[in-house]
């Protein structure tokens, strides 16, 4: 009997011929999905590392940002307390200058002082000294053996030093220790920088 009227053997047929045939069919479409799905993930990771590689750069320069602020806000603050500590350290220079009013140094400034300001004073039809408080005895002292000098009674705010004045006050000679300061506070901080921190 041919197998086309043998309902058994077509079956047979079918599932020895045909099987092999869908299972090929069944594997190709499952071995292309895998390797869709494979792409698509691949894809996904490619993505995923690039997002973070943006993101890490986008992080890492908020952190250079952030760090470069930081360290920039630190010297600040350094160079605020180094300035803190040398106008301190200035500060107690001159109130040791105050000091030492009596001390040798300082008498023979104000000597070569007002010695100066007597070799000027009768170009100037005579000058009056004005110096500190605590300067006045000193200086009359001193200018007592020069002519065409006078110490005022009336007191000046310096530190020390003289300030010569003519007698119609047009003219104005300033010996003040408050003066040489002026002119050289930058140099002067220099040295304090240089001996309270080594240049650092």
């Amino acid at each position: 009997m041919p197998s086309s009227g043998n309902p058994k053997k077509v079956a047979e047929e079918i599932i020895e011929r045909k099987l092999p045939e869908s299972m090929k069919v069944i594997d190709d479409a499952y071995n292309a999905s895998l390797k869709l799905l494979n792409d698509s993930y691949q894809e996904a990771l490619n993505e995923l590392q690039k997002g973070i590689n943006e993101k890490y750069q986008e992080i890492s320069e908020l952190l250079k940002s952030a760090e470069a602020s930081l360290q920039l806000d630190v010297r600040k603050k350094v160079s605020e307390r180094r300035n803190q500590i040398i106008n301190n350290a200035f500060k107690e220079a001159l109130d040791s200058i105050k000091s030492q009013k009596n001390e040798e140094w300082y008498v023979n400034f104000m000597k070569k002082v007002i010695e100066a300001i007597s070799t000027e004073a009768e170009s100037y039809g005579g000058l009056i000294l004005y110096v500190s408080n605590d300067d006045i005895n000193l200086a009359k002292k001193i200018s007592a053996q020069y002519k065409n000098i006078e110490v005022s009674k009336e007191s000046i705010n310096i530190i020390g030093g003289v300030i010569a004045m003519s007698r119609d006050g047009s003219t104005k000679i300033d010996y003040s220790i408050d003066q040489i300061i002026r002119e050289n506070e930058v140099f002067l901080k220099g040295v304090a920088f240089e001996k309270l921190f080594g240049g650092r």
